[in-house]
């Protein structure tokens, strides 16, 4: 059985987290993802973000894990596409290639000479996908972006919140996933139109554009209703309870829904027959949803005599939709995900074995599971590609490195200098699991933790 895209390449120009989670998909279904660096610019964004351990040691940007998460299965090599050196060689690649991905600024691949009109001269059939903050066009087409705005000015931040009115952010780069999973979408979409038509297309994907589409029942709500949607914490707008209710141990929850009269007599049921369940601010959904923070007290008194696994176990039994609020790291122990395969132990020569996301959760029946190699080192392939692709010899290669056209040392300095995981923490927060490699190689049955020479 072959993978669902296999014999798919992919050229990856793409940086930091938005464009490189969509090419990501990619490489996870099966697409030879060749990622271009520069030894001059690596991809310093994720490079040097969330060190292991506790030590980032000689080759810190080898080992972080911002880009590893982002980087698995792919390929790497160095081009300066700031050099008519590199952009040759880049457009030498191009005519062996289905897909080119970027998320530069709209303007910087025509300031190259590398824009789809000169692309598609070197090879009728490429796709080439832009994914940028604001898209192509437009007056705030050349605005530069990250998750954070995107997130804001598409009105996600003003709908998430508290009944005060304070908003927060996501606490992950949504803005930055929205943009990556629109890209990947679109990708697929044109590649099976090609296989169609024999044409390739360019591809304009805007992660403002993305994240205002999870809010298009809001959008549809204002235009029909005129009402404006405002925080209101995680309670929900037809069922009640909605919300998450403290439990035994402290700062632990469990979230609880009720869709219908049904679910509030089982709810009901589950909590001991209370006397206050009677109360006619509580008689049916209508009167529930206008009395939320009279209703969660009461509920409380349960749930806070029980801990959160407890309480989900309760409610789950008597058909409650039910969960326990779980810590990322909990999720890594879920016999759920464990059952499902959602984790994989991928082993790499720096970082040794270490525990991913399945970025792809969906199982073919007609298609096995890529098998998923390490992320990249930088320029780790260059031979291969180069030599492969180009069909440049050892002693050519040899000669670019000599001249630093590539290489596999970053010839730039960090803007800043290597950071512990302690570090870390005393900057942004958070805190330290001191026996967390123990734990986890005991549940997965096999030593998690550095590479071990």
């Amino acid at each position: 059985m072959s993978l669902p895209l296999e014999g798919i390449r992919l050229l990856d120009l793409t940086r930091a987290y938005a464009g490189t989670i969509g090419t990501q998909y990619l490489a996870d279904l099966g697409a030879d993802v060749i990622k271009v660096e520069a030894v001059s610019r690596p991809d310093i964004p994720t490079r040097e973000m969330n060190l292991a351990e506790l030590d980032p040691g000689g080759t810190p940007w080898e080992r972080a894990a911002y880009f590893h998460r982002l980087n698995i299965g792919k390929r790497d090599i160095t081009l300066d596409l700031s050099s008519e050196q590199g952009r040759n060689m880049f457009r030498g690649l191009v005519p062996e290639c289905d897909v080119v991905a970027e998320n530069y600024n709209p303007q910087t691949m025509r300031r190259f000479g590398l824009h789809y009109e000169a692309l598609k001269e070197l090879n009728p059939r490429i796709i080439m996908c832009s994914m940028s903050g604001f898209g192509a066009s437009g007056p705030r087409a050349n605005w530069s972006a990250y998750a954070g705005p995107m997130e804001t000015m598409a009105g996600l931040t003003s709908v998430c919140g508290y009944d005060s009115g304070q908003t927060v952010g996501s606490a992950t780069a949504l803005g930055d996933w929205s943009l990556g999973t629109m890209g990947a979408i679109s990708i697929l979409s044109a590649l099976h139109y090609r296989n169609r038509s024999g044409k390739g297309q360019y591809i304009d994907v805007a992660g403002r554009d993305a994240v205002l589409a999870a809010l298009g029942e809001v959008m549809l709500d204002l235009s029909i209703n005129g009402r404006v949607l405002k925080p209101r914490e995680s309670r929900h707008p037809t069922m009640a309870p909605h919300d998450t209710f403290a439990c035994k141990e402290e700062n632990t929850w469990v979230a609880i829904a009720v869709r219908d009269q049904h679910g509030w007599k089982a709810l009901v049921a589950v909590l001991g027959d209370p006397d206050w369940s009677r109360d006619p601010r509580f008689a049916d959904q209508d009167a529930r949803l206008e009395h939320p923070n009279e209703m969660r007290p009461l509920i409380e008194a349960w749930t806070s005599q029980r801990s959160k696994f407890e309480a989900a176990d309760e409610l789950l039994a008597a058909g409650i939709p039910a969960a326990a609020v779980l810590e990322p790291g909990e999720t890594l122990y879920d016999p759920q995900l464990r059952a499902r395969e959602y984790f994989e132990v991928i082993e790499h020569p720096l970082v040794g074995n270490r525990i991913f996301c399945n970025q792809v959760p969906a199982r073919f029946s007609k298609a096995p599971r890529v098998p998923r190699a390490p992320s990249p080192m930088l320029g780790q392939h260059n031979h291969e590609v180069l030599g492969g692709l180009l069909n440049l010899t050892d002693v050519e290669i040899e000669a670019l490195e000599d001249e630093g056209a590539i290489g596999t040392l970053p010839t730039r300095k960090s803007r800043r200098p290597p950071e512990t995981t302690r570090d870390s923490i005393r900057k942004y927060g958070g805190s330290a699991d001191d026996d967390y490699l123990e734990k986890l190689s005991e549940a997965y049955a096999m030593p998690i933790g550095p590479y071990q020479p």
